[in-house]
């Protein structure tokens, strides 16, 4: 899906977080959002999910104005699982809290594709690490076969091992699942080993943009500035 946004522009009170964003999603791609913490990101990606209204602005969705968002799934930051469901529960926590009870074959086959072991399939969240704990999320936001999946800092309290497995795994299933992503993230590597196309957002502005393989050679001062202070 192709998702363009023009001169978007979002306030609380008088806080203004994003004051003139513009940027292209393109389908099948995998775009990273990259900016420090507070500059808009997180909002950003609410505003794309139809999650928080905007003041102005215009987004379209393969040229339209509205989307049905059971089209779009969200990976949060620290996974958002249920503690008290199992992991095949909040895997198919859609199904589940409709009481259907033919999610089992669906479940495993997921639970292979992120590389999680079906010994896991009755486990807790509290009984597994925190890189299970990641991809049961993954499987969880690939149970309802998105076109537009969103990220919001996939590597966020991974140690950097787990980190780059998680990186390979979205990689692997992104281009196995032909879907759109949408990253937000402040990981420099991450954002070069997974993105395609990537957007920095300074002060509610789109700062720079470009070709993810070219983030290290930008010109951009700011851009440098936050390369330099970012995690790499």
């Amino acid at each position: 899906m192709n998702i363009e946004i023009r001169n978007l522009q979002k306030k609380f009170n008088d806080n203004e977080v994003l004051k003139d964003i513009s940027l292209k999603i393109e389908k099948n791609k995998s775009t990273i959002i990259l900016g420090q913490s507070g500059c808009g990101k997180s909002v950003l990606i609410k505003i794309i999910y139809q999650l928080l209204n905007y003041e102005k602005g215009t987004i379209l969705y393969e040229g339209k104005k509205n989307i049905d968002i059971d089209k779009f799934s969200m990976l949060f930051q620290y996974g958002a699982l249920f503690d008290s469901l199992s992991l095949s529960e909040n895997i198919a926590f859609t199904d589940y809290m409709d009481n259907k009870i033919n999610y089992s074959k669906k479940v495993k086959s997921l639970m292979s594709d992120v590389g999680l072991d079906i010994s896991n399939y009755h486990r807790y969240p509290a009984e597994v690490s925190g890189g299970m704990k990641k991809r049961a999320a993954l499987a969880r936001a690939l149970y309802k076969n998105p076109k537009v999946i969103f990220l919001d800092e996939p590597t966020t309290g991974l140690d950097p091992i787990n980190s780059d497995l998680i990186n390979d795994l979205i990689i692997k299933v992104i281009k196995k699942r032909k879907i759109t992503a949408v990253t937000i993230t402040h990981d420099i590597k991450s954002a070069i080993k997974t993105g395609d196309n990537f957007y920095f957002i300074d002060k509610g502005i789109t700062q720079e943009e470009g070709r993810c393989d070219n983030i290290l050679s930008t010109k951009n001062k700011i851009f440098k500035s936050f390369i330099t202070g970012a995690r790499y």
